[in-house]
């Protein structure tokens, strides 16, 4: 009886085995799982592309300042790490082909007026080679304890030879000339105004552009502001 009963109970689970029937998924269901795979799939390419790009700016790596040009070429390059040139790029990289490139200076002068009279030449620039430049603060005014300032420029060519000249006041044209060799050239500017210098000789260009300011009009404590900057090119 116990057989019979175990044999029945058996046939009956398998009919039930047999019986079920695994519905197919669902599209959601399909798309889901998809999406599931692509995003995990996606996040570990993510994570690989940023680890290798780890540093880059804009997915360029820095080359080191002593790079070969070959080395370098389509990436960052860094700064200098030490030496007189610590913190700038090494100048093989610039191409600065067709730019003037010499030395810079700047100057600034206040020179007080003597009361009715005028001061001695003050040096605000000028290079070895051509000669210096020199301003000088005089007295517009006779009246004792009003000072008018008036600034001359003036370049003493030294060279020994002929220095060609381009000068500029204001917004008034250019006046060219040759300053000859052991001689001067000045001019004067009674107020306030600008003023533009190009002197050459030979292989040397010397460029200067300086501002004339006059402060303390009618004043005993009346001066001449000259300042600027100069370019050497040679």
């Amino acid at each position: 009886m116990t057989a019979r009963i175990g044999a029945a109970s058996l046939a009956a689970v398998r009919g039930v085995v047999y019986g079920m029937k695994i519905s197919r998924p669902q599209p959601a269901t399909i798309i889901s799982i998809v999406a599931l795979v692509m995003a995990s799939t996606g996040s570990a390419i993510a994570a690989v592309d940023f680890a290798r790009n780890a540093g880059a700016v804009d997915h360029k790596s820095a080359a080191g300042s002593g790079s070969t040009l070959s080395h370098a070429a389509g990436k960052l390059i860094t700064t200098q790490a030490k030496g007189a040139d610590k913190g700038k790029i090494a100048q093989k990289y610039l191409d600065v082909g067709g730019l003037a490139r010499g030395n810079t200076s700047t100057f600034g002068q206040s020179v007080p007026v003597p009361d009715n009279s005028s001061s001695v030449p003050t040096q605000i620039g000028g290079i070895p080679g051509l000669g210096p430049l020199t301003a000088t603060c005089a007295d517009q005014d006779n009246t004792p304890g009003q000072g008018d300032p008036q600034t001359t420029i003036m370049f003493a060519n030294t060279s020994g030879d002929v220095v060609n000249q381009s000068r500029t006041i204001g917004g008034n044209n250019p006046a060219i000339s040759a300053v000859l060799a052991n001689t001067q050239s000045q001019f004067t500017i009674n107020g306030s105004s600008t003023f533009e210098l190009h002197l050459q000789r030979k292989a040397t260009n010397y460029f200067v552009r300086g501002v004339v300011r006059q402060d303390g009009r009618g004043s005993s404590a009346a001066a001449c502001v000259v300042y600027g900057f100069a370019l050497e090119v040679s």
